[in-house]
């Protein structure tokens, strides 16, 4: 897997970053897996006070989060890094898997690694790419299957998920769904005309037709 893209922070309300940044509580210590070049724990530390801790396997994005202020990054494969010294006997508040999970081969060991590293009422929170579109549901309509650089058709990708079976990998592997929320276009394009509680209905009641992403916020069940 090569990881070709320079990312940056987004400030949109209804984007995949804010609504990732909405669920972490102040003053928390967070586990950031595939950090990047660090701008989701960057906007953490610096809005939220929060104690960052990462992992980031790639070389190239591993030098440029160096100065972005978390405790302790590691240069390692997720599964790997997890057995690492410095990070085996940590707990946090919250780990945060941003679009992660469908890179991974086998993404359900991973949740069950990292379930030993949240407090007793510690949270994860997931963002997955919803692969049942209503773009992904036309093209196939059309006979096509065609991998892009990024979003849901990423040639990285190596799992496809619904709403249905996202919510399964996660309950499957250890894990209650404490809430699920979409993530579209559609609250943005009926903000430019004054209607985004129109858009963001919409979004609600057709959930696996218009959302791009679902954010996830589960926690190991009892």
């Amino acid at each position: 897997m090569e990881n070709n893209l320079v990312y940056k922070i987004s400030l949109e309300p209804t984007g995949t970053h804010m609504l990732l940044a909405d669920n972490i509580a102040p003053h928390s210590k967070v586990l950031d897996i595939g950090c990047a070049d660090g701008y989701m724990g960057e906007y953490l530390i610096k809005h939220k006070n929060c104690e960052l801790w990462g992992i980031e396997p790639f070389p190239e994005s591993f030098a440029l989060v160096q100065d972005k202020g978390y405790v302790f990054i590691s240069n390692n494969q997720i599964e790997n890094a997890l057995l690492e010294e410095k990070l085996k006997n940590e707990q946090f508040d919250f780990i945060l898997i941003g679009d992660v999970l469908e890179h991974l081969v086998f993404p359900g060991q991973v949740l069950c690694d990292l379930k030993k590293f949240l407090k007793p009422n510690g949270v994860m929170v997931v963002s997955l790419p919803n692969v049942g579109h209503y773009s992904i549901r036309r093209n196939l309509l059309l006979g096509k299957w065609d991998m892009t650089e990024s979003g849901i058709m990423d040639r990285t990708h190596l799992h496809f998920f619904t709403l249905k079976t996202a919510v399964e990998l996660l309950e499957k592997n250890g894990l209650v769904v404490q809430h699920v929320r979409p993530r579209g276009d559609l609250e943005r394009w009926f903000r430019k005309i004054g209607l985004e509680k129109f858009g963001k209905k919409i979004l609600y009641l057709f959930p696996e037709f218009f959302s791009i992403q679902f954010v996830f916020t589960a926690k190991v069940s009892l």
